[in-house]
């Protein structure tokens, strides 16, 4: 059985609308994948922790449990992020997680060209999203980092297709929260079934 990595980014946990919608495509495939979730996203990168990667990097000791989350996002066949639209972009505890995933020489590489290129497994994300505003179109859409900020980083990881399903205006007076809700999942239900 194929593998699926679920990063959990959603900081206020069961809470979370982003959860709620990556939970609803998640167990649209059940028994397709075998899921393995990364959740409690809290992996600061200091001076002495980066020192200590790159030393082991340097002598290719990639089993050390340092390079840990970056093996299994290396080795997952899919992966799924989910992540809330904080300031433009998610919060801070992903892109910690993504600095520890991005690993030269390990998950991806440069060649003679100085292209990047990536040496995951995985063929395929989607990430999941709740936003306040709309980000999808017009001026905002500008101000959304987060899809091709994430799209970018999988890419120089190996990760040529990204999907994006967002349920955007829940925090506008007078929408109905509900129905942008349900409009995301139905989308996430359409996503599964080729996923």
């Amino acid at each position: 059985m194929k593998s699926l990595l679920f990063v959990n980014g959603c900081i206020r946990e069961e809470e979370s609308r982003t959860l709620v919608l990556a939970r609803q495509f998640l167990n649209c495939l059940e028994g397709k994948y075998e899921v393995s979730e990364v959740s409690g996203l809290s992996i600061p990168l200091d001076l002495g922790a980066l020192k200590k990667r790159d030393q082991l990097a340097a002598e290719s000791k990639w089993e050390d449990p340092v390079f840990d989350q970056a093996r299994r996002f290396k080795e997952a066949d899919r992966i799924v992020l989910a992540a809330p639209f904080w300031e433009g972009t998610f919060p801070a505890a992903v892109h910690a997680y993504l600095e520890q995933v991005c690993v030269t020489g390990f998950t991806f590489g440069y060649r003679e060209d100085g292209k990047a290129e990536g040496y995951c497994r995985a063929d395929r994300a989607v990430f999941f999203s709740t936003r306040g505003g709309i980000y999808s179109g017009g001026e905002n859409k500008k101000d959304d980092h987060a899809e091709n900020f994430l799209t970018s980083i999988f890419r120089m990881l190996g990760i040529p297709r990204t999907d994006t399903v967002a349920a955007e205006g829940l925090d506008i007076i007078g929408n109905d929260v509900d129905a942008i809700m349900e409009q995301a999942a139905g989308r996430a239900k359409m996503l599964a079934v080729d996923f």
